[in-house]
């Protein structure tokens, strides 16, 4: 009897012990595309594309991966409007954009990133519609998505969008 209790608390601890080797799970990122794909979804779904444009290095696209793509609403507001697109702007890995054939880091060039994270958005043919740098928490992530999304950028400012929403950003 001595013998069992012996084993059981050893099989205890040891579970108690991997618990905390192991975190807890995160929860899963967002769905990425190729951008080929993203376009092709675009034009058959009337959906938009969002590109991330990140660097290996970039602390605040890592901060992004970590703290707000894995919320559930960022996951649901991309779904419903984006087909959401990851940009290496260091890598010379082919991809293909507009039908035409080029390094991640060409595209980045072709538009003009320069500063990471930025987040470029794009309507179903390919065309810039909307362009924001650097880091956005989620409620601030969410109503860009949102805003750009739902066609509102030629009718009323971002800053007007988020004012209207009670969010001040002075």
């Amino acid at each position: 009897m001595r013998l069992l209790w012996n084993v059981r608390g050893l099989f205890i601890g040891l579970f108690v012990l991997l618990i905390g080797i192991f975190p807890a799970t995160a929860q899963s990122d967002i769905n990425w595309n190729s951008l080929s794909e993203a376009q092709e979804l675009a034009k058959e779904n009337g959906k938009k594309v969002m590109l991330f444009a990140e660097a290996e290095w970039c602390g605040y696209c890592k901060k992004m991966h970590k703290e707000v793509f894995p919320k559930q609403t960022v996951q649901d507001s991309l779904d419903k409007y984006f087909y959401p697109v990851k940009v290496d702007i260091e890598s010379d890995r082919e991809i293909v954009f507009n039908g035409r054939s080029l390094t991640e880091r060409q595209l980045a060039r072709q538009f003009r990133v320069s500063s990471t994270p930025t987040f470029i958005f794009l309507d179903r043919d390919g065309n810039t519609i909307g362009r924001q740098p650097g880091f956005l928490p989620t409620d601030i992530f969410d109503k860009l998505v949102a805003f750009v999304g739902s066609d509102l950028t030629g009718k009323q400012s971002f800053k007007e969008y988020l004012n209207k929403h009670g969010v001040d950003i002075n």
